[in-house]
């Protein structure tokens, strides 16, 4: 089966691309019920990050094109050459061709050939199964189930930026994360700052986390719920979540 694009928004594409390789530069997403999605994780499943945005919004393929129910599976050993491969477009309009083998459950991309008036290139595709094992949607719901939450509250990105900078006052590679009376409070070994006063949930609950995983946040705000197990953080400006494990547990 080959899908035809008649028009690839190069950004759109880099920028869905870029929020997966900060976990892994092997690439897989899908399109599946007029949606792109993708879900990346580091190899302990500690930190997983979850996208998606309708197809529209990165290819526009005329409708009736796609005519099986199957998933169709997109996969790259190497993120930054695709990303490189698109920019030498130089954001003129480029167009698309992706090839198809069928399975008995989906349909996995064997090439992704894009092209204009002046320039085509041809990407190769990886079979998904060779560098990354597929999350059903089952465990999805469950990985970033907030059903439990101690508590939440928003991240806004300014804060976020403030509480980086913090990071580096100290060798520590933890922080903590705490609700209390006066709101919800970031603290490290020489460092105390207040994030936000207010949230929804229980006070006197604390969790720790490792400061590596917040370098996997995109440029957004987020609302923050807080379990014993693992903070699910859910973006506010895009279908972006990102679950990260927690150091331990406590109350």
């Amino acid at each position: 089966m080959k899908i035809t694009i008649q028009k690839v928004d190069q950004t759109n594409f880099i920028n869905f691309i870029n929020r997966l390789k900060v976990i892994d530069s092997f690439v897989y997403f899908k399109i599946k019920g007029g949606t792109i999605q993708a879900s990346a994780y580091l190899p302990q499943r500690d930190a997983v990050k979850h996208h998606r945005l309708p197809i529209s919004q990165v290819f526009q393929i005329e409708e009736g094109t796609i005519t099986t129910t199957k998933e169709l599976k997109v996969a790259f050993f190497d993120a930054q050459k695709l990303t490189d491969a698109f920019k030498q477009f130089e954001y003129d309009s480029i167009q698309g061709e992706i090839e198809f083998l069928e399975n008995d459950e989906d349909f996995v991309a064997t090439s992704f050939r894009i092209f204009n008036d002046e320039l085509e290139i041809q990407l190769a595709c990886s079979e998904p199964s060779l560098g990354y094992k597929d999350l059903t949607d089952s465990q999805i719901s469950t990985i970033f189930n907030v059903d439990d939450a101690s508590f939440k509250f928003d991240l806004e990105y300014g804060t976020l930026s403030k509480v980086k900078n913090l990071f580096g006052l100290d060798k520590e590679e933890t922080f903590s994360i705490e609700a209390s009376a006066k709101g919800v409070e970031l603290t490290g070994n020489t460092y105390n700052m207040l994030v936000t006063p207010d949230f929804e949930g229980d006070g006197g609950k604390k969790v720790t986390l490792f400061k590596k995983y917040l370098s996997l946040l995109d440029k957004e705000d987020y609302t923050a719920n807080v379990l014993d197990n693992r903070v699910v953080m859910s973006s506010n400006d895009s279908e972006t979540l990102l679950t990260i494990a927690t150091c331990n547990t406590g109350a």
